[in-house]
């Protein structure tokens, strides 16, 4: 686990009993994950619906998109012998399941991975609460991707959102796959498949699209299509850049949540630090952020997959996309590690998150940007 117990503690927003099928499970859960005041109805039918297919072989299981853990730990749970594997590109949602697991004491492999890309071995079930967010393209990768992780008869259970429903079973509608099961509820979907045979992924996987960047020079940034900022820059983007312009260079840089990278890319441009550190929770983010900084300057960052700060950069500058008011705790412990630092950081989102965010610390506003309702803000934190 990436984050220290006391800080851990401050992110679990409740427990909740999941009793499901004669089993019974007690599961944390967090504000800034998926379905956090009770477990999904998704997640409930999914599971349902194995209880229907008496052909699936539970030997060896992947849980595909873990979050906090509920489909993974019930399949163990209902199971013990099971080999069960509980992956996702989030940190913060490894780290709760990792919590989970201990807090049920059952013993599961558990570990960040984008899609299937951190995964070895074949799987006789992979079963994955589909997150709506990462829209056709994601659908692509975790259908055919399976294909490529499944035993000879493995099988593929998820469910979707019902708005997901036709563009799944148009990706469905392949030779080289076949439906097992389909079950159509009120809010959701659900499809068991199995494979005759791989089927290929889409290059360039999460690529939306390609986006210039006028700075000192034009520079092309390639986008994903579940991250923010994927075809125009966000307000408090602009404000930090702005910010940016009037800085003085820096020998080393720390930047949490990197997002698509613009920020990284401005930063290498406008700041030339020698040395450039990208944090982020996600997986996907890091990914981005690390190509696009390579591709225009023929520099790898050192990137960090991390939850939350469990110490205080030692960079001369942090620079903080602070993405969502959802978020709060985990943000104020954030915040708590960069104020120990006692170096400058430029932090930049929503004004009101920032102002409820800053509001009980000791700062000097050195520089200040805002438009619309985001700002940037270039601040002295005093320890």
């Amino acid at each position: 686990m990436t984050i220290d117990h006391d800080t851990f503690r401050t992110l679990i927003k409740k427990r909740v009993s999941f009793n499901f099928s004669k089993v019974s499970l007690r599961l944390d859960l967090c504000e800034s994950l998926f379905s956090s005041f009770s477990v999904d109805l998704g997640t409930k039918a999914l599971l349902n619906s194995l209880r229907k297919d008496n052909a699936i072989d539970y030997s060896k299981i992947l849980d595909l998109g873990c979050g906090y853990g509920p489909v993974g730990l019930f399949l163990k749970a209902q199971e013990p012998s099971r080999n069960v594997h509980m992956v996702d590109r989030d940190a913060l949602a490894v780290d709760f399941s990792l919590h989970n697991a201990s807090l049920n004491h059952l013993e599961v492999s558990v570990y960040p991975s984008l899609d299937y890309e951190q995964v070895e071995g074949n799987f006789s079930l992979i079963a994955t609460n589909f997150p709506a967010k990462m829209e056709t393209r994601g659908l692509e990768v975790f259908v055919y991707g399976a294909s490529e992780y499944l035993s000879s008869n493995g099988v593929l259970a998820m469910v979707v959102v019902r708005e997901l429903a036709g563009k799944l079973d148009r990706i469905l509608d392949n030779s080289m796959i076949r439906v097992l099961y389909r079950e159509d509820k009120k809010g959701y979907c659900i499809r068991h498949v199995a494979f005759n045979e791989k089927v290929p992924l889409p290059v360039d996987k999460y690529e939306k699209q390609k986006m210039q960047l006028k700075l000192t020079k034009t520079y092309r940034v390639k986008t994903a299509f579940s991250l923010p900022e994927f075809d125009s820059l966000g307000y408090g983007t602009q404000c930090m850049f702005s910010i940016l312009m009037n800085m003085k260079d820096y020998d080393s840089i720390f930047i949490l949540e990197p997002g698509q990278g613009h920020n990284a890319v401005a930063i290498m441009d406008l700041l030339k630090p020698r040395e450039l550190i990208v944090a982020s929770r996600d997986l996907l983010s890091l990914t981005f952020a690390k190509q696009n900084v390579a591709n225009n300057f023929g520099f790898e960052p050192q990137t960090i997959l991390v939850s939350c700060l469990k110490k205080p950069p030692e960079q001369e500058l942090t620079v903080w996309n602070v993405l969502s008011k959802r978020d709060f705790n985990l943000n104020a412990c954030n915040l708590q590690a960069i104020i120990k630092s006692g170096k400058p950081l430029l932090i930049y989102g929503e004004k009101s998150v920032l102002r409820t965010l800053l509001s009980k610390e000791s700062t000097i506003v050195l520089e200040e940007a805002d438009q619309k309702n985001y700002c940037a803000q270039l601040v002295k934190l005093e320890k």
